[in-house]
């Protein structure tokens, strides 16, 4: 996710929940727009428009990391990136 906000030139915020601090912005985050659980699935990935309208567009397979990848994969050829991956 990083390097694709690099690529396409858009800022990039990322919580550790091991971090008080930003587990208390994430909690936040996905409160207010992921999935919310007391024990939610991470990652989860959320993409600010350009009229501030926040939106979720992912969250983590908890049946393993190969489904994730895939997920991130997929997102990463959505209209949200402008299949900006195959570039």
């Amino acid at each position: 996710m990083r390097e694709m906000a690099t690529r396409l030139g858009i800022e990039f915020h990322e919580y550790d929940i091991d971090n008080p601090d930003q587990e208390k912005k994430a909690d936040e985050l996905v409160r207010e727009f992921g999935d919310w659980s007391d024990d939610y699935l991470i990652p989860q990935v959320f993409v600010e428009m350009q009229d501030g309208t926040i939106r979720h567009v992912l969250t983590g397979y908890s049946e393993g990391v190969e489904l994730t990848r895939r997920a991130v994969a997929n997102l990463l050829r959505s209209p949200y990136f402008g299949g900006a991956s195959a570039r």
